[in-house]
């Protein structure tokens, strides 16, 4: 495994974490590699799991069984982290949380209870958990405000500055699915984007 990734990551988040408490997190994790389409299943319980990306795209989808049609609420790409929200203990769920890898993709992976036991124990582990779930929380909020508030264009058009080659990574009809426009509009979009 990639220490100075181990590093970097947890830097990005919080950059005071001493060496000690990210060898900790890293001692949690295990490099797992997954090909383009395929998911990311949901823990065993009591197994629940957390995953980091170090390299590739995936996508937090929805799956329309009636219309058979996958909507993706979210791109993530290197460095964030997620956790499936099957394996949380919700009664009631609208929808399910599903992940899949939109090209070969490198994650590591780690058992989510033994990280909360090891953050009770280490308060600095605690405090970066709460760094990973205050930038998630903003990253839902900003994805919502964008939703709300910008035209398609302005969506992918933040898209690019994120992932500026990622209509060579995914098929087009991921990227229009994520911008919450049909493919048909993102060639819009693009046309008159790039003819000018």
């Amino acid at each position: 495994m990639n220490d100075n990734f181990i590093f970097d990551f947890c830097r990005f988040y919080m950059n005071n974490i001493s060496d000690e408490a990210i060898q900790k997190f890293n001692n949690l994790l295990q490099k797992q590699e997954i090909k383009a389409g395929e998911l990311i299943k949901p823990g065993d319980t009591p197994y629940k799991k957390f995953h980091i990306i170090v390299h590739g795209i995936i996508a937090n989808y929805s799956q329309d069984k009636k219309a058979n049609k996958e909507y993706i609420r979210a791109i993530l790409f290197e460095k964030h982290a997620f956790v499936n929200l099957s394996d949380l203990d919700l009664t009631e769920r609208i929808s399910t949380d599903s992940f899949k890898s939109l090209t070969d993709t490198v994650i590591l992976t780690g058992n989510l209870n033994q990280l909360l036991k090891e953050a009770q124990q280490n308060s600095e582990l605690f405090l970066f958990i709460n760094k990973l779930n205050q930038a998630s929380i903003y990253y839902l909020q900003n994805r919502l405000d964008r939703l709300s508030l910008l035209d398609a264009t302005n969506r992918y058009q933040i898209l690019k500055r994120r992932i500026p080659d990622i209509e060579n990574l995914i098929p087009q009809y991921q990227i229009a699915s994520y911008l919450n426009i049909t493919p048909v509009q993102l060639s819009r979009i693009r046309k008159k984007l790039y003819s000018n």
